[in-house]
């Protein structure tokens, strides 16, 4: 098959196990992260007069909000790594490929700007660098994968 010879079809392939790896790893730091944010978020909600019973309230909705975030985000990230396989894979999905590795991109670019401007953790700001390369990769790779399939 020429599509799976393609240099520009094995960068995609690459890239797209890489943003499985990235999946992987964020689920996990955030996991990790999420009892340290609950506990925090009722920490300063009782030093801001809140009763426990409030503070537990508004911890919890914390951490169902990260939770939230994380399963979107996720999902999204499914999406691009079965558009990265199939149109590295079969050459199909191009049109959707491109689309998402756009969407990744700019989120990417988004999730550096939020972690930088709202000084989180060195592990937050290193897999927010890695996933914006990655997506920026991607999407340079699916355009010229078209590219080259519409030859």
């Amino acid at each position: 098959m020429k599509n799976k010879l393609s240099l520009w079809a094995i960068i995609i392939l690459i890239a797209t196990i890489v943003s499985a790896i990235l999946l992987v790893t964020t689920i996990a730091v955030t996991a990790v992260g999420t009892a340290a944010v609950g506990a925090a978020a009722k920490q300063a909600a009782i030093d801001t007069g809140s009763t426990p019973d409030e503070a537990q309230l508004i911890a919890t909705v914390t951490v169902s909000a990260i939770i939230t975030a994380l399963v979107i985000g996720s999902i999204f990230d499914v999406l691009k790594i079965i558009g990265g396989f199939m149109f590295s894979l079969k050459g199909r999905w191009g049109v959707f490929c491109i689309v998402v590795s756009l969407l990744s991109a700019a989120g990417s670019l988004w999730q550096l700007i939020s972690d930088i401007t709202n000084k989180a953790g060195t592990g937050s700001i290193i897999l927010a660098v890695v996933g914006l390369v990655v997506s920026l990769v991607l999407c340079v790779a699916c355009f010229m994968h078209r590219k080259e399939n519409q030859q």
